[in-house]
């Protein structure tokens, strides 16, 4: 089923989690710059392992295990377009094995600054060209649409100006068979990640409706995702959908998370995300199919789905 056909049939829709998590839960080794895409290389068994699990849970929408997967990204460790490529193949195959008619799959396409492996997915500090911002992620969108993917997330989007890039220079050069939403991160004041007032990024994303029909925030905190609220996010004309991360904080020079994390809360904060018209909620990092579980039995109990 595709995205929109099940946003617009089924009222709450419950999102995988963190699938990084769920693979060091698997004893992956995940301390390098490929994030989960060195298991993709080299153990792809347990991603489709965690692809199973999010299924199991009840997830109603599975991301593909592309999030760290650029062309870029690759290339910068030696590998050829060829050797790439079946990657994706590798990526396509193993979530399609995992999920049913039931669920829906969309490419995760993380941003520039995830390719950067230096935590800039959670500040945006960087500035490249709109040209640059194209290459980067048409690459990789090309390649999931040439093995049958038509629905995609750009996640962890920290940035205005590559939102607006994605907005205006890379969304309008696909057909309007393809679906794209954008989720965002943002800092302690529920600001973007860059500093940009979230009033502004909701000004800006309530006039491309068209282009963009489902926004949201993920990889951030509780509390942030609650000062975005407060500040416009549910007055979007969009569908709201928000996974938050366990409530950890990042790492980006030992690449590990920190801090205490508060999962039940996540739990909690999805049922009252629904009930202010939130239509898509489950978790990011530091979240595990064991809590995607709770968030759907919670939800199927509380609103029936």
């Amino acid at each position: 089923m595709r995205l929109l056909n099940k946003i617009n049939h089924e009222q709450t829709l419950v999102l995988d989690g963190g699938l990084a998590t769920t693979l060091e839960g698997y004893g992956c080794d995940l301390n390098s710059s490929l994030w989960s895409s060195e298991v993709l290389i080299h153990q792809p068994d347990k991603v489709r392992e965690a692809h199973q699990a999010f299924t199991d849970a009840g997830a109603d929408i599975v991301l593909t295990s592309t999030y760290q997967a650029s062309f870029a990204t690759f290339k910068s460790i030696g590998m050829s377009t060829t050797e790439i490529e079946q990657l994706f193949d590798v990526a396509v195959n193993n979530i399609n094995a995992a999920v049913t008619d039931k669920q829906v799959v969309v490419g995760s396409l993380g941003p520039y600054g995830a390719y950067l492996s230096d935590g800039s997915e959670y500040t945006g500090e960087y500035d490249i060209s709109v040209e640059d911002y194209v290459q980067f992620h048409e690459e990789r969108i090309n390649a999931l649409i040439n093995r049958g993917i038509y629905d995609f997330v750009f996640e962890t989007v920290p940035n205005i100006n590559e939102i607006k890039a994605i907005v205006e220079y890379i969304i309008p050069n696909y057909s309007d068979q393809m679906t794209f939403w954008i989720s965002c991160t943002v800092n302690d004041e529920g600001n973007l990640s860059d500093g940009t007032d979230f009033e502004k990024v909701v000004h800006y994303i309530s006039q491309h409706v068209d282009r963009v029909p489902v926004f949201g925030i993920n990889c951030s905190s509780i509390n942030s995702v609650d000062k975005a609220i407060h500040k416009g996010l549910l007055e979007l004309p969009q569908v709201i959908a928000l996974y938050p991360n366990g409530g950890k904080t990042f790492d980006p020079i030992e690449k590990v998370w920190i801090g205490e994390g508060d999962n039940a809360l996540l739990i909690q904060k999805s049922i009252e995300w629904i009930e202010q018209g939130v239509q898509i909620v489950g978790g990011c990092c530091e979240t595990t199919p064991q809590d995607i579980k709770q968030i759907y039995d919670r939800t199927k109990k509380e609103f029936g789905i």
